[in-house]
């Protein structure tokens, strides 16, 4: 099933590319169901790829302990997750699962080195977006552990005034 270039205009990562730039890149993604629940990647995974999602939704979730996951985004129609996976071999840092029935499409590494070497103008313009995304994704990251140390400090009783008594004291 070929990809529609109307829809690859509407992904934000794909969005300086013409339409030229844009069949060069269809013609290198491949297409991927995913019925509700299955796993697309698991945390700890080789990575290998970024997936662009047509339809459906996604959940991303980090493993805690035991039987412990947290939900760490869910991505919707025109998303794209995964995109680690287009510079390093290191394994995944979290696990995707399909939530209902989706439609994905995958870029993998390979692909994604063929349009570096062979069309530098089209990979400079994803790039610049992939940076732009990496910002924003650590910018949230940043605020969400911000937020979880915070949790941890509260639940703990620390406080910030208590704190300055106990390692201002003088000894005697």
């Amino acid at each position: 099933m070929p990809i529609a270039i109307d829809f690859l205009q509407n992904v934000s990562l794909f969005q300086d590319l013409d339409t030229a730039g844009l069949s060069t890149l269809a013609a290198l993604l491949v297409s991927k169901k995913a019925p509700a629940g299955a796993v697309i990647f698991r945390e700890s995974d080789e990575s290998d790829a970024l997936y662009v999602l047509q339809a459906g939704a996604v959940v991303i979730s980090k493993h805690i302990q035991g039987p412990v996951d947290v939900v760490l985004t869910t991505f919707r129609d025109g998303d794209f997750f995964g995109e680690m996976g287009l510079f390093d071999a290191a394994p995944r840092s979290a696990t995707a699962q399909a939530k209902v029935d989706s439609i994905l499409w995958r870029l993998e590494r390979n692909a994604f080195l063929h349009i570096i070497s062979d069309h530098p103008e089209i990979a400079a313009k994803v790039c610049y977006r992939l940076v732009s995304v990496f910002i924003e994704r650590l910018r949230s990251t940043n605020d969400q552990a911000r937020e979880a140390i915070r949790w941890g400090l509260e639940a703990t009783g620390y406080s910030p005034a208590a704190s300055r008594a106990l390692f201002g004291r003088k000894s005697t």
